[in-house]
């Protein structure tokens, strides 16, 4: 026991360290921000939206396109194979919306049929049961005035939370959306995710377009390009300016379903693209440190029941819990920092999360425990020799089912 116990001290130590000068860099990101003025860059947008029975929420996604401030926007809404009213639904568009209809072929097919569509530019892939916010679009085209930009990944933050699991999922996505941001800075983000993702149409049509041979084709794709880009002439980046809103998911069945595909998708996104890891095509900080790092901390997760279980136990044993303070204190103070330090929030959003700060570490357990799930299942799913490919999840959110 005091073994492990000195064992797990140091990578503690070493991961509050790790948050510590990301969180610093995240400020940095501001202020880089905040001092940046847009070009006069105007290129042809063209959103893309993959739809898989999504009658009741892919209107609202359309028209928070349409709703944009910026002028030059085009939408093509791909149907893959919907068996309900997804193609009635937006009919009432005429056409301002360009719809294409296929059999049923998956999430990453869908996306490259639209993509297959769009001209030169930039284009933007944004899920059909997420929207935009009106300045979104202007945003994030004003990134790609940097010519070495070559992709970019939107602040995506959870609308309309309820219950417990939607204060966790919101205030997970603050944190983790402003660790984005640090990474940003270091230039060794390596995820441009599904929702209000952008990309330089010519990237898109070098890199051959989405595969659709794992469950998370958005981590795929964007490891895809540093693969074939590397890191040192171009850049992926986060777009902290650029908000998009997605639902919770309101059920923890619904949220187990969903991480199993994003855990298990990354794990396959990692290996296809393993000669990313201690590699020469990217920075040493990538492919050396931040890579190797985050693929540890998906093994390390499965000793996350033994790690709670030394402090409970030693806490106990010794009457010394002023550990446990500590461990809480670390995430309210990381909680808070993230919160405060969110640019692109009023206060009266962040009362509420600052509110459940020194609750952070009970909260994000939660997290923490459908993330062990996720990974052992993905585990037991390796063992058995199933290898999932990419295709539709449905998850249950609020008011509809929508792809996790």
């Amino acid at each position: 026991m005091t073994s492990l116990a000195w064992l797990m001290v140091p990578l503690a130590m070493i991961g509050v360290v790790r948050v510590c000068v990301v969180l610093v860099a995240a400020d940095l990101y501001d202020l880089s921000l905040c001092r940046s003025r847009p070009l006069p860059y105007t290129p042809t947008v063209w959103v893309v939206i993959p739809a898989y029975n999504e009658e009741l929420c892919v209107a609202r996604a359309v028209q928070s396109v349409l709703d944009s401030e910026y002028e030059d926007v085009s939408v093509i809404v791909v149907d893959d194979g919907s068996v309900d009213g997804t193609v009635a639904a937006l009919q009432g568009f005429g056409d301002r919306v360009h719809v294409v209809s296929q059999e049923n072929a998956g999430k990453a097919a869908a996306i490259n049929a639209g993509m297959h569509l769009v001209g030169d530019g930039l284009v933007m892939v944004l899920d059909a049961d997420s929207t935009l916010s009106r300045s979104a679009v202007s945003k994030m085209v004003a990134h790609f005035a940097d010519p070495m930009v070559l992709a970019a990944a939107a602040n995506v933050k959870i609308a309309d939370q309820r219950g417990v699991l939607g204060w966790v999922q919101r205030l997970e996505y603050a944190v983790v959306h402003r660790l984005k941001q640090g990474y940003t800075v270091f230039n060794c983000e390596y995820v441009i995710g599904g929702v209000g993702s952008m990309f330089r149409t010519s990237v898109v049509r070098a890199c051959g377009y989405f595969d659709t041979d794992t469950m998370t084709e958005d981590i795929d794709f964007s490891m895809k390009i540093l693969s074939l880009r590397g890191n040192f002439d171009w850049r992926i980046i986060f777009a902290a300016d650029a908000i998009a809103y997605t639902q919770a998911v309101p059920s923890l069945k619904g949220l187990l379903r969903q991480r199993f595909r994003w855990k298990f998708g990354r794990l396959q996104a990692f290996y296809k693209h393993r000669s990313l890891f201690f590699g020469r095509s990217c920075s040493r900080l990538l492919s050396w440190v931040h890579l190797p790092y985050t693929a540890a901390g998906e093994v390390l997760v499965l000793f996350e029941p033994v790690f709670i279980y030394v402090v409970i136990s030693a806490t106990f044993q010794t009457g010394w819990f002023t550990g446990i303070l500590l461990l809480c204190s670390v995430y309210t103070g990381v909680a808070v920092f993230t919160i405060v330090g969110d640019l692109t929030e009023p206060w009266r959003a962040k009362a509420p999360l600052l509110a459940l700060a020194p609750l952070a570490y009970p909260l994000l357990m939660v997290i923490v425990f459908v993330d062990f799930v996720a990974v052992l299942r993905s585990l037991f799913t390796v063992l058995r020799g199933y290898r999932p490919v990419g295709r539709w999840e449905h998850v249950e959110r609020t008011l509809t089912s929508v792809p996790g």
